[in-house]
């Protein structure tokens, strides 16, 4: 299997399966004091960076987290005070 493919995308089934919950990537971003990337969150959790820039922009999309871009496709993320 190609190494950016992830190993638990799918069951036997077929049928999705979570392999990154985004309340784990929360509070990897809680613990660390500068914003990180999505292949920050990748590398830690050893999974593709679609995988950690999907639950980034879940966590997003909560209110959870804020974004900035940095550069011409680099992104940061960070935790809010209020969530």
């Amino acid at each position: 299997m190609p190494d950016n493919v992830d190993r638990d995308d799918r069951d036997d089934r077929g049928q999705y399966v979570e392999t990154l919950p985004a309340e784990q990537v929360l509070t990897f971003l809680r613990r660390h004091d500068d914003p990180m990337t999505a292949t920050d969150v990748g590398e830690a959790f050893g999974v593709t960076n679609c995988t950690a820039l999907y639950r980034l922009e879940e966590l997003h999309d909560r209110g959870a987290i804020q974004r900035k871009q940095v550069g011409a496709r680099a992104v940061v993320w960070w935790t809010t005070d209020s969530y």
